[in-house]
Order: structure tokens, then C-alpha cells, then sequence
């Protein structure tokens, strides 16, 4: 028994190495220009490792965003876990989300533009809806802190909106996190002070998003 859970962890921790590996260089080079040879030198194992993992590099690239997902939802947008969320108004409980996705922006850079990366990976190569599964549902993990917010807004009269709950969370963030990718893309190519701008520009757009949530006929 002993051995059977010993090589399960050394499983576990080569294939977390081999992720790990794979989202440093897609990261650094992009998914396309990433070779599996390069992630099997720096996760210190054999190709042919990696395929026993992991059966194409498609596969790779997707595990790497459901894994890379999972830890920044962790770190920024667990915020139904902070104290006294549940007795803000929904207008106040969106603004705390919203308030996440900027911080997103504003520290892990890396992570939209994997993002950007990983769309233009999946268009180039038609990945399914069914292999995109598992990465449209982490990404969806959002979706009912979203419209457990809209709906309390509606209900407490802090927000106001003629369209349903659901229909309001896909608009927010495509919104956003269309705005966050194509601006941390291209602010790569800018001086420091005017990347220090950007920051400024998805603030704006958020206020401005929510205040429209509030507007009342």
C-alpha cells in the first residue's frame, strides 16, 4: 500500500512539474512557439513522459489554463469567503468582484496574456467545445458569484437592469476581460509610464459598467 501511494505522489509531482514547465514557456514564448522537446528539458523528463500525461500539446496548453486559472481565481475572486461579503448590497458585492478582476490586471499581466495566447491557440488549430470543456467550466466558475450579486442588486434596488441576471454576467465579462487581454497584449510594446495608464483605463471602464447597472428610468 505504501508503495502504491508513494509512486501515486511521484505521479502527482511530475505531472504538476511537467504543467508547471509548460505554462513558463508558454508564458515566455507563446503555446505556439513552444516545442514539447523544450518542456521536457526544463521539467527534467523524457518526451515521451510528457505524452504519457498528456496526449498532444493542445492538451497541454489546456491544463495549463485550467490549472493557471484555478490559482488566480484563488488568490483574487474568492470573495464570497470575505468577511461580512454577505451583508453588502449586491451593487457592493459586484463592485468587490470587479474590484478582483482589477487587481488581476493590475499583478498578473502573465496570466491575460496567456489568456490571448490560448484563444488565438484555440482558433488556430479548432479545438472543440468538448476538449474545451474543462476550461469553459473553470472559467464559468465566476458566473454564479456574478448573478447571485446582479440578482441581490435587483432585489435590494442598488442595481437596476431590464435584461436577465445571467445575460448581464456573459456581457461583464466578455467586456472586461476582452478590454484586460488586448490591453495587457499591447501594453507589453509601451514605456513603463504609459503601461502605469492602463490600469487607469480598466478602472474606468469598470466604474463605468457598474454605474450603468445603476441607472434608473
Amino acid at each position: 500500500m505504501r508503495g502504491s501511494e508513494a509512486r501515486q505522489r511521484q505521479i502527482q509531482y511530475r505531472s504538476e512539474r511537467i504543467l508547471e514547465s509548460a505554462l513558463e514557456l508558454f508564458c515566455e514564448k507563446g503555446i505556439q512557439e513552444t516545442s514539447v522537446e523544450e518542456i521536457a528539458g526544463k521539467a527534467g523528463v523524457g518526451s515521451a513522459t510528457i505524452y504519457r500525461y498528456y496526449s498532444t500539446k493542445a492538451e497541454l496548453a489546456i491544463q495549463s489554463g485550467v490549472a493557471y486559472w484555478e490559482k488566480i481565481a484563488g488568490t483574487y475572486l474568492n470573495v464570497a469567503d470575505r468577511k461580512g461579503y454577505t451583508d453588502l448590497t449586491g451593487k457592493k458585492q459586484l463592485e468587490c468582484i470587479m474590484d478582483g478582476l482589477k487587481q488581476i490586471f493590475e499583478h498578473e499581466q502573465a496570466f491575460l496574456k496567456y489568456l490571448q495566447e490560448f484563444d488565438v491557440f484555440v482558433r488556430k488549430y479548432g479545438l472543440t467545445v468538448e476538449r474545451l470543456k474543462e476550461y469553459e467550466d473553470c472559467i464559468m466558475s465566476l458566473k454564479p458569484r456574478v448573478i447571485d450579486a446582479l440578482d441581490k442588486g435587483k432585489k435590494d434596488g442598488t442595481l437596476s437592469f431590464e435584461w436577465s441576471s445571467e445575460e448581464v454576467c456573459y456581457s461583464l465579462a466578455h467586456s472586461v476581460f476582452g478590454l484586460m487581454k488586448k490591453l495587457s497584449w499591447n501594453g507589453s510594446l509601451l514605456a513603463l509610464n504609459e503601461q502605469n495608464g492602463l490600469a487607469l483605463q480598466v478602472e474606468i471602464a469598470v466604474d463605468l459598467l457598474v454605474r450603468g447597472l445603476t441607472y434608473k428610468n
